[in-house]
């Protein structure tokens, strides 16, 4: 998938991650509470392992599969806010999963909609995908309310194993059709 070279909403920038990332996204790997439901290795939470994924991701735009992470900025201050993404769907392979996670200094202010928002444009107008996926975490109502804003369909329930942990999920789907 192409990576943009930055998508604008009303109030955010969304753009490829930079080194000037790692203070950031290492605060927000490192808070316990806000990654929990995260697929994150308890050596990624450290500095060295955010240190070591935030490279791989900034070196893997240059190849011909770069990882689709981006960080999300507030637009008037530059302030990094979180992330958002898309990458291949473990459930089924022709999908294309979504991802979106906040600060939780920054959760509840509708960023989190805005951002998936504008994925969805990206991803149905400039990559021309048919279809976006969803898989989230039962327990994470937050997220929920985000897919449903965006009026996704719910598609059933769904089981996934997060740090050896299972968690009961739900899994929303978006066509392109609805979106256009």
């Amino acid at each position: 998938m192409k990576i943009p070279s930055a998508l604008e909403t009303e109030r955010l920038v969304i753009r490829p991650y930079t080194p000037e990332d790692f203070e950031p996204l290492y605060a927000f790997f490192s808070d316990e509470d806000a990654t929990r439901l995260l697929d994150l290795a308890p050596e990624q939470k450290t500095a060295e392992g955010t240190r070591a994924l935030l490279e791989m991701v900034i070196a893997s735009y240059e190849t011909e599969d770069p990882i689709f992470a981006m960080a999300i900025t507030d637009k008037e201050s530059g302030k990094y806010i979180g992330s958002c993404g898309m990458a291949p769907d473990e459930e089924n392979s022709s999908d294309t999963q979504i991802f979106y996670a906040l600060l939780p200094q920054y959760q509840g202010n509708g960023y989190a909609t805005e951002a998936a928002r504008k994925l969805l444009e990206y991803a149905f107008v400039e990559l021309d995908l048919d279809r976006i996926v969803a898989s989230i975490a039962a327990e994470n109502l937050s997220s929920i309310r985000v897919a449903e804003r965006l009026k996704m369909i719910f598609d059933g329930k769904t089981k996934r194993v997060v740090n050896g942990v299972m968690y009961e999920g739900r899994r929303y789907r978006f066509e392109k059709s609805n979106f256009l």
